[in-house]
């Protein structure tokens, strides 16, 4: 038995080396592994990135708000004003208010009929919210300083001011019906305007003057009547008045009620001629003020006048 197991060690050790040149059969069975090529996984990743994007951007845009529609600056719809306050008294004071004690200011003292400070010298009050309403006018029509349109219906609240509108409320609801304003009736000298709730009326003995005043401040508005021949035009009456005036400085206005007539230059005063009358509404700053609070509010007051 030793001797047949060293021949065979010996058998073993004299084989020639043999190498193949063929693949084996039995490996040649054997499935071919092949790697990812990198071009496909370039690819791949691009893709796959782009609708990972794309998912993004779906979710951002379904969660963003709808846009703010714009913010008209075009009259409400019109209502009928069907309410009115009773005849004008001698002297009335306004109920209630957001400033000091109201002030003593007589109509003589309050209405100037003379044409007040050049353009160029005024400034405008306030207006946080660029809404056509001064801070202080805010606080006359209960509106929010910081909301150009306080009950959010698409019009500017100095655009529902002016044409007569509750700027706080979501319905086309007038400023009389609102309380924001009150009606004065001037039965002797036949008209007819509002003025702010939280201002007092003062009237002179014969009704020709009526001044409307804050409870604090010097600025006031008022109006008078003056009698003049029927014949006579608007601009020769005014520079019968104010001989020295720039007629070059009129502008011709005209009223949301249809009255026409003339403006200075800086729009504080305004004449309108109907018949033998001539009614002058002025806006005195007061006290060589040359910052003007109440613009809207002035337009508001000429806009709801009328003369029967």
């Amino acid at each position: 038995m030793e001797e047949d197991k060293n021949k065979k060690v010996k058998e073993a050790k004299d084989l020639p080396n043999i190498r193949f040149t063929v693949m084996p059969e039995e490996f040649r069975k054997q499935p071919v592994k092949k790697g990812i090529n990198k071009k496909f996984l370039l690819i791949g990743g691009a893709g796959a990135g782009a609708l990972l994007l794309m998912a993004v951007a779906a979710i951002f845009l379904a969660r963003k708000p709808e846009a703010q529609a714009p913010v008209s600056t075009a009259a409400p719809p019109k209502i009928t004003t069907t309410t009115e306050e009773g005849a004008a008294a001698a002297t009335t004071t306004a109920a209630g208010s957001l400033f000091a004690p109201a002030a003593t200011t007589t109509a003589e003292e309050a209405v100037s009929t003379e044409p007040a400070v050049s353009a160029e010298e005024l400034s405008q009050g306030t207006d946080s919210d660029a809404d056509g309403l001064s801070d202080r006018e805010e606080a006359l029509f209960q509106t929010d300083t910081k909301r150009p349109d306080s009950d959010s219906d698409g019009f500017l609240d100095g655009n529902e001011v002016f044409h007569l509108y509750n700027p706080s409320g979501v319905a086309p609801v007038g400023l009389l019906e609102s309380g924001l304003v009150r009606l004065y009736r001037n039965a002797a000298w036949g008209y007819q305007i509002y003025y702010p709730s939280l201002w007092s009326a003062s009237s002179t003995t014969d009704g020709s003057t009526v001044s409307y005043l804050p409870s604090a401040g010097t600025e006031t508005i008022g109006i008078t009547v003056k009698n003049t021949e029927e014949g006579t035009t608007l601009r020769s009456w005014y520079l019968s008045q104010y001989p020295s005036a720039d007629i070059n400085l009129l502008q011709s206005y005209t009223s949301k009620g249809g009255y026409q007539g003339l403006q200075d230059g800086n729009r504080l005063n305004t004449y309108i001629k109907q018949g033998s009358k001539v009614f002058i509404i002025a806006y005195d700053l007061g006290g060589g003020n040359t910052t003007v609070w109440y613009r809207r509010l002035y337009d508001m007051m000429l806009n709801s006048l009328k003369i029967d």
